[in-house]
């Protein structure tokens, strides 16, 4: 950023810091859950119910966080200091993924971590982390997440939500989920049952009735 935009952004990145906490904390949530879901085969509540749900609600509370900011930022300062945290955050978690991994491959050749990085075998216990890397497809993926949701629907929802209230906001991008379905029939084949598509005309109408 030009020195014109520093004292901005830099107020940004303080105030609104635990708001883009909650925001990363319930990406990480919804990452996390796609594999229990993916695994659940009851309609009964589990542990991924209940980590979805705190994901919804770190979500919500990072909509209505955003609202009481964003009539006092830019929506490119607000964005940079969203990304500046995330990077450190994720970080730390590839970090912290990283150190985990290289603990358990020498306790499972029953070393020590420094013979482990002195014999050179550590690569071998951290290329999990990065074993898409020579994939054009993922690159492409990685592209379009970090282009299309994570900048372009960011930067919209920040300049929206300077003219919408966070109630509104909230209900309009609870249609997340319709389009997600919508996308789903498309391009994966899966039909949604008829709880699902009633949750839906119930978040439609929700939808209409909040923005009269």
């Amino acid at each position: 950023l030009s020195p014109s935009h520093s004292p901005a952004t830099t107020d940004a990145a303080v105030d609104l810091a635990s708001a883009f906490t909650d925001d990363a904390i319930a990406s990480s949530s919804q990452r996390a859950l796609m594999t229990a879901s993916e695994v659940a085969t009851t309609s009964s509540l589990n542990q991924g119910d209940f980590m979805i749900l705190a994901g919804a609600l770190s979500w919500s509370t990072y909509i209505f966080r955003t609202s009481s900011v964003a009539k006092s930022y830019s929506e490119l300062d607000l964005q940079f200091s969203k990304n500046v945290l995330l990077a450190v955050m994720y970080f730390g978690w590839f970090l912290t993924t990283a150190v985990t991994s290289l603990l358990a491959a020498a306790a499972s050749a029953s070393t020590s971590l420094p013979s482990l990085l002195a014999s050179g075998t550590w690569m071998e216990a951290l290329a999990p982390l990065w074993s898409g890397w020579a994939s054009l497809p993922v690159w492409v993926l990685l592209a379009y997440s970090a282009v299309g949701p994570g900048a372009v629907a960011d930067l919209l929802q920040q300049s929206g939500q300077k003219e919408v209230s966070a109630s509104e906001s909230n209900i309009i991008l609870c249609f997340e989920s319709l389009f997600a379905a919508v996308c789903a029939f498309v391009f994966l084949g899966e039909v949604s049952s008829a709880k699902e598509m009633t949750g839906g005309l119930f978040i439609v109408m929700a939808a209409i009735l909040a923005s009269k």
